[in-house]
């Protein structure tokens, strides 16, 4: 058999990769030997790396691997070397210990595509830029007092979502898609937090539009994108992914823009502060921050890091948590003995209410141990050469932190699998504050930590203790409690149950 016209050049492609492998494997045994002891990890193969590893359920499969290899290990992802920490201990060592090596973000095609550039908060690399952009959201956008003014628009919007709530289930009589009320609760909420508008979502055309983009953005984003971890063939956009992206963008673009309009055409025509003012308020009054300038395009950053950030974690959270109270009639009961003690049957739950309501707290931190929203935070990248647990970490290497697995680490906690909230009771756990606890994860840890922890634990301890104190809960068959993996890892079904009323009346 004759070999084909294109034999030589297959054959020194594969003398190439071959020769490129060899070069790889010499290269860290040479380091080892060197006395820059690597972390353990699999074989990795050439080009493709570890991904082969990585199926539907990627914070699993790292799991998996972390128990043969250890709470620290190394794996080649495509080109890009990659550190997996799956330890309480090992996590506190990145985040906290050596903070400042790993604050910075490897650059992503979402960072590039849909957050402008790199001028948003979330994907920013380390610098003044992003201490800039931090300092603005902690400061003057997300502090407690800010958040606290946003008192009145939560519990509208509960009681909007409770009355929403029976009318759909026909006063009692059908199933209710839980999943998609709760997320529909929460992008209303947060909506007019950042733009100060009220939709419906039931009925308001737009909305719907608002809501596709936010589930394409979240697809976009928790894609495995193999550009990102094969950058030679990030040109060629073989899934489609950064299309999607710039398209998602562009609209995402248009909607904000039109809104900062509105706000900055309402300032020159009224010169009255409102009483309440929404964060797209806030930032153009600011002007400047440290005699720089907050420019439209900074403005349309920190509202896609609010909008994309705030809803998808915590609606996934709220649904885990009905969910896990759903299959656990006994937490149910507790927490609506826990609620009538401070409320009473007479009224429906405030804001101030859920401050003497321990118990449901504690709902909300093991709902966030078991099932955090994004298991695999967002990676890391080292700044800097650096040595932790004994092992060289080397400069621009990329760090996942597996959250999902210290919530469910043996060691730390007895009976992991169980939904226990009776577990934090009496302990005084502070999962937002307390910088030197790390056994639960679900809002990063560190410089990179999510400065929007605090809204988002209100907002779920509020409606549970809502919808808990409102109506008794009722499901057909048995609860599918599997997991589907993106940007943040939501149920693979949607919840469905039926309400009965526990007040006298609706609200």
């Amino acid at each position: 058999m004759k070999d084909g016209p294109y034999a030589p050049a297959t054959a020194a492609a594969c003398a190439l990769i071959v020769f490129l492998w060899v070069l790889h494997r010499f290269s860290v045994q040479r380091k080892n030997t060197l006395g820059f002891r690597l972390p353990p990890g699999p074989f990795a193969w050439p080009i493709i790396g570890n991904l082969n590893q990585l199926k539907r359920l990627p914070h699993r499969d790292l799991h998996e691997l972390g128990k043969k290899y250890g709470p620290i290990m190394m794996l080649k992802l495509g080109s890009v070397r990659t550190v997996v920490v799956s330890s309480s201990p090992m996590a506190k060592e990145f985040l906290k210990t050596q903070d400042n090596v790993f604050a910075s973000r490897p650059r992503t095609a979402a960072g590039k595509y849909i957050a402008y550039n790199f001028k948003d908060l979330i994907f920013a690399p380390y610098g003044a830029y992003w201490r800039h952009m931090r300092k603005l959201c902690v400061v003057e956008l997300l502090n407690t007092k800010r958040i606290q003014s946003f008192s009145c628009v939560r519990e509208e919007e509960i009681l909007l979502a409770t009355r929403s709530v029976w009318e759909m289930s026909g006063q009692g009589r059908k199933l209710v898609n839980l999943t998609n009320m709760i997320s529909s609760f929460v992008q209303a909420v947060m909506w007019r937090i950042l733009s100060g508008r009220t939709i419906s979502f039931h009925c308001d055309t737009n909305s719907e539009e608002i809501k596709k983009m936010g589930k394409e953005v979240s697809a976009t984003v928790g894609a495995v994108n193999i550009g990102d971890f094969i950058p030679y063939l990030d040109w060629l956009d073989l899934q489609g992914v950064n299309r999607r992206m710039k398209k998602v963008h562009n609209s995402f673009d248009q909607v904000i823009r039109k809104i900062i309009e509105e706000h900055q055409q309402r300032r020159r025509e009224f010169h009255k502060e409102s009483a309440t003012k929404d964060i797209i308020d806030v930032l153009l009054e600011i002007g400047k921050l440290n005699g720089r300038e907050i420019t439209e395009e900074n403005i349309k950053a920190i509202v896609f890091d609010i909008f994309i950030g705030g809803i998808e974690t915590t609606s996934t959270s709220i649904d885990w948590a009905m969910s896990a109270i759903l299959k656990n009639p006994g937490v149910a009961k507790k927490m609506q003995e826990e609620i009538d003690s401070v409320v009473g049957r007479e009224r429906t739950v405030s804001e101030r209410d859920v401050a003497s309501m321990e118990y449901v707290q504690c709902v909300v931190k093991e709902t966030l141990r078991l099932y955090p929203a994004a298991p695999l935070l967002l990676p890391h990248e080292s700044i800097q050469d650096c040595t932790i647990g004994g092992f060289f970490i080397p400069e621009r290497n990329r760090l996942i932190v597996n959250a999902w697995a210290i919530g469910r680490d043996p060691s730390l906690w007895e009976d992991p699998l169980a939904f226990k909230p009776e577990r934090f009771m009496g302990k005084n756990v502070d999962i937002v504050r307390d910088r030197d606890y790390f056994d639960i994860l679900p809002f990063g840890a560190g410089r990179r930590g999510c400065p929007g922890a605090a809204m988002a634990v209100v907002t779920m301890n509020l409606l549970l203790a809502q919808f808990i104190h409102c109506f008794e809960w009722s499901v057909e068959g048995d609860l599918d409690m599997t997991e589907v993996f993106g940007s943040t890892t939501p149920r693979s079904v949607e919840l469905l149950a039926r309400p009965s009323l526990r007040l006298s009346t609706c609200p």
